[in-house]
Order: C-alpha cells, then sequence, then structure tokens
C-alpha cells in the first residue's frame, strides 16, 4: 500500500475542515499579492540567496515540481460507461450506490445529465469524460473536494491522470477557490485545506492542483481550467430533478488506462 493509500485509510471521510478567510481572494491576480500572508513558505523558497515566489513555492511540499510522476495505484477513469442503475457485479473497493449516496451531478443546457458518485470517485478521483465537450470530473477524498472542468489545455483535449503526490496550497487561496464555488464539498463543513489532489495533463505533464484548479509545475504554470457549473448532490435527490440522468459505473464497466497501455 502507498503512502497516499495509507493517509487516506487513516482519515478516510473524517478530515476536519479548518476555518480559512473565505471570500478574501476572488481573482486570479490576487493571489501573488497573497502569498506573504497565505498558510505557507512566507518568503518563498530561498535557494543561494534567491527566493522562488512561484505559486508552487507557496504551497507545501514547496519542491512539488521536482517530484516525478509515481507509479500511483490510484488509476484515472479514462472512457467512462453510463447506465441508469448500480450494477449488482461490482464489489470493493467500490460501494454500491443507493439513493443517499453523495454524488457530482452536471447537467447540459438540452436537458442532458449525468451523475458521478463518490464511491467511484473516492478510489479513482478522475474521470475523463466527453459530455457537452472534453469533460474533466475530479474529487479529492482528503479536502472533500469535487471539482469540474473542461479538460482542455493550451487549446488541446488531453487527459488527465494521479501523479501520484499531494500539494497543500495556501489556506486563503483554497478558501477563495470555495467561496467562488470553483470546488464544492460533499460535507456541510465545507472543503478541508489539507493536502490536495495533483493532477497532470499528459499533453505538457505539468502539475494541476485540484484545489485551486490551476497549474503549479510545467509548461502550462499558473494558467487556469476553464471550471464547468456542477452540483454536489445524492443520487436520489439529482434522480428526481434530473429522471433521465446517466450514472457513471465504476469498472470493469468503465476503462481504466495508464500511459502507455494499448
Amino acid at each position: 500500500m502507498t503512502r497516499r493509500r495509507q493517509l487516506l485509510a487513516a482519515l478516510g471521510t473524517g478530515v476536519v475542515a479548518t476555518a480559512g478567510c473565505r471570500g478574501a481572494l476572488t481573482r486570479s491576480g490576487d493571489l501573488a499579492d497573497a502569498a506573504a500572508g497565505a498558510d505557507g513558505p512566507d518568503d518563498g523558497d530561498a535557494t543561494d540567496g534567491v527566493v522562488d515566489y512561484s505559486l508552487a513555492a507557496t504551497g507545501r511540499p514547496a519542491d512539488v515540481c521536482e517530484r516525478p510522476i509515481g507509479d500511483s495505484d490510484i488509476v484515472a477513469i479514462e472512457r467512462p460507461a453510463f447506465g441508469t442503475e448500480w450494477p449488482d457485479d461490482v464489489g470493493p473497493p467500490y460501494r454500491p450506490v443507493t439513493d443517499g449516496s453523495a454524488v457530482v451531478g452536471v447537467a447540459l443546457p438540452d436537458g442532458r445529465a449525468r451523475a458521478y458518485p463518490l464511491s467511484i470517485l473516492a478510489v479513482n478521483e478522475i474521470v475523463n469524460d466527453d459530455f457537452g465537450g472534453p469533460l474533466l470530473v475530479s474529487f479529492c477524498p482528503l479536502c472533500r473536494s469535487g471539482f469540474v472542468a473542461d479538460r482542455t489545455v493550451a487549446g488541446e483535449p488531453t487527459v488527465f491522470d494521479v501523479t501520484g503526490t499531494l500539494w497543500q496550497p495556501p489556506r486563503i487561496w483554497a478558501a477563495a477557490s470555495e467561496a467562488d464555488e470553483r470546488v464544492k464539498s460533499d460535507r456541510a463543513e465545507g472543503v478541508s485545506p489539507t493536502a490536495n489532489l495533483v493532477m497532470y495533463d499528459r499533453a505538457t505533464e505539468s502539475y494541476w492542483s485540484q484545489l485551486l484548479g490551476q497549474a503549479i509545475c510545467g509548461p502550462q504554470r499558473e494558467e487556469r481550467l476553464r471550471v464547468r457549473a456542477f452540483e454536489m448532490s445524492t443520487w436520489g435527490a439529482w434522480r428526481d430533478e434530473h429522471p433521465d440522468s446517466e450514472l457513471l459505473l465504476p469498472p470493469p464497466h468503465s476503462t481504466l488506462t495508464r500511459p502507455g497501455d494499448d
């Protein structure tokens, strides 16, 4: 079991939310102005007297960009499959979806809707979909943060996957992201600004903070993903509102693909 899985197992769903300065920042341009007062290395990462004020250096660990993409046991869903009911042939680690199960819901203007159960997202963390265009759906079990965006980088669709590492952004930036509803939680107490999922896109191998929806390393550094409208709901409530909604199905119905797989 990887260290990350051990941490997830230890914390489970009992991660305690930490109060932050919600709504203090609402524009990406404000982020650099707050670095000195954020919950991170106050003066950047100093090496040989040179101070690094990059986005990555303001969080923890500050050397996240030096950490290679690992052989994580968490694998994104690349070819999702959908149905209207939870299948009977699926067992652990996927928990059955009931009316009370939490889902990330995405609805299009034409009335089509899809639900992405947290029982799947808590295991695979990322779903690469095509729904109203290339779609990225992600969930960080540690932070209890859902994030939905266009999976387009530098104007081209790409596939997102898990780096195998975690990064904690400054608390005030995490609070701003939640206040702007770029991320949403399944819990009443909100997102926990703790160690967060770091995604990468296969096109440029830039590292992206799931909580910020922003690249922290690589060619796309400090670029933002275009956030898509979504809701955190339960399967029962979502289906009442969208009776024809499709439901994401777990593997083996949906396909997991690692880089280099045929």
